[in-house]
């Protein structure tokens, strides 16, 4: 994302200079009017439009410099701009469809999956003496080295089945805080792929914690049923939308300035 911001300011400070260059070039000239500064003026705002969505997904900002343009384009006054002014409304039309995504109420919705899972019971009994742990640390790392140790740990836990009969193999209450926090873990996970906008790394860390809960928690409670009917609920959230290509505009205007600019300079070598 850094490197996103730093390739945008870049191509905002040559799209500054290349402006200010127009607008010089304009100045200079003594048959220029309003509306050539107009022209510009559009132009720079359908450029950082563009910018604005493509780097930052700023779906709303992209819009609000669309209309800006726009209104720029009105007050020029020119029925030539027409073409320019109809790809701005259908741009506009393509950015109303893109889907909301409320990353604030998807992170919340996670977190209340946390606290209820802490909550849940696991389908084996816990051995009621406590084993002593080997680690005096608290668990460090990335997500990624703290999950694939919680799994190794996790390989000891099997669970038996026999139709109707009671499981069998107890787990320590160490292999139960190993469960716990890898679940846990999973789910902070999934909350980092939402607010980086990862659709694919959010989807997967939601089916691990699906696969944690059918393999480890007892599915035949109310409450287990409810947190993975949650979790499939909002694995089907939308965390990136596809953006539409608002270059159209742009592309129309550019080509009536080249045109214009033309005209002039044959009006101007037949003179």
């Amino acid at each position: 994302m850094e490197e996103l911001r730093s390739e945008f300011d870049s191509y905002r400070s040559d799209v500054d200079e290349t402006l200010g260059q127009v607008l010089d070039q304009l100045s200079q000239e003594q048959d220029t009017d309003e509306r050539e500064w107009l022209h510009a003026e559009a132009a720079y705002l359908l450029r950082l439009a563009n910018q604005r969505l493509q780097l930052e997904g700023d779906v709303d900002g992209a819009a609000a410099l669309l209309r800006t343009a726009d209104a720029r384009l009105v007050d020029a006054d020119n029925p030539a701009l027409t073409p320019v002014r109809e790809a701005i409304a259908n741009e506009l039309a393509a950015l109303d469809a893109v889907p909301q995504v409320d990353r604030t109420g998807l992170y919340l919705a996670l977190n209340a999956q946390q606290e209820r899972i802490s909550e849940l019971r696991l389908s084996q009994e816990i051995e009621e003496q406590a084993v002593t742990s080997s680690i005096e640390q608290p668990p460090t790392g990335t997500f990624q080295r703290q999950l694939a140790r919680f799994g190794e740990e996790l390989k000891d836990l099997v669970v038996v089945r026999h139709h109707d009969e009671a499981l069998e193999a107890l787990i320590t209450p160490e292999q139960e805080s190993y469960l716990r926090q890898s679940l846990r873990l999973v789910l902070e996970q999934t909350q980092l792929a939402l607010l980086n906008e990862e659709k694919e790394l959010y989807d997967a860390s939601i089916d691990k914690a699906l696969q944690l809960l059918n393999d480890y928690y007892d599915t035949t409670r109310e409450e287990t049923q409810s947190v993975i009917t949650r979790l499939e609920e909002l694995q089907q959230a939308e965390v990136k939308p596809e953006l539409p290509d608002i270059s159209a505009s742009q592309q129309e205007l550019a080509r009536f300035i080249e045109n214009r600019y033309e005209t002039r300079g044959q009006s101007g070598g037949d003179a």
